[in-house]
């Protein structure tokens, strides 16, 4: 029988201690992957404050010193997701400039190509009842149209020789290519009407198009997995190890 040492039981716990680390490694990488696809979900979904609060919860991951640094290559990708579903376009090619990889180009695409939209349709309002008038109004027309057909167009360009299989990339780089098609898709569509007519407009079966908040929309999230708070939230924590 092995005699008991110090040295013995010192190397004991140190072994304890770096299983521990390793182990406390490994659930939180595990942990953060769960969050990263709920992430994904709520942008796929639409659901803008599941969103806000999901991004909060990446980032506390990201601030784990002993977490591996690769965990957050696509950091910035993920808050320009949420920018461009809270329709702070600028905020996304800030945050994209000069980036080259797929999602970087996809995403910068997707704002720059909402902002061509959005700046058409304004220039659509401008007066044009005199000379002048007219030329500043086709001016703005053109350079609406020139944004989209060349900084959009390149980086959806960008995406696809990147990621030559992504579908949504090959149809916007399609569509932007051509004059005739562009034209059309820049123009403004109808808005779409939240209550049909001849519905009532409130009682307690149906609060009318106001919604719970007043915005047409629900207090609560649209979905299910949100209940929790997570460990990037007021209060939230990381689920305990074990």
């Amino acid at each position: 029988m092995k005699r008991f040492t110090v040295g013995r039981l010192l190397l004991a716990i140190l072994l304890a201690a770096v299983f521990s680390v390793l182990g406390l490694i490994s659930y939180q990488i595990g942990n953060y992957y769960s969050y990263k696809d709920a992430y994904s979900g709520h942008i796929v979904r639409r659901d803008k404050s599941a969103s806000r609060d999901g991004l909060k919860d990446l980032q506390f991951f990201y601030e784990l010193d002993y977490l591996p640094s690769y965990l957050s290559k696509d950091a910035d990708c993920e808050r320009a997701a949420y920018y461009n579903l809270d329709n702070d376009l600028e905020k996304t090619i800030n945050e994209l400039r000069d980036k080259k990889r797929f999602c970087a180009s996809f995403l910068r695409g997707v704002a720059t190509w909402r902002q061509a939209q959005a700046e058409y349709a304004n220039a659509l309002t401008l007066p044009d009842k005199t000379p002048v008038q007219k030329k500043d109004k086709l001016k703005q027309l053109k350079l609406a149209d020139e944004k989209a057909a060349t900084l959009a167009k390149d980086d959806f360009e960008a995406a696809l020789k990147a990621n030559p299989d992504h579908a949504p990339s090959s149809w916007d780089h399609d569509l932007l290519s051509n004059p005739e098609n562009r034209a059309m898709a820049l123009m403004p569509k109808p808005g779409k009407i939240k209550i049909q007519l001849g519905q009532s407009g409130g009682g307690k079966t149906n609060p009318g198009p106001l919604g719970e908040d007043g915005k047409g929309e629900g207090k609560k999230s649209k979905d299910i997995d949100t209940n929790e708070e997570g460990p990037g939230r007021p209060d939230g924590k990381p689920k305990k190890v074990g």
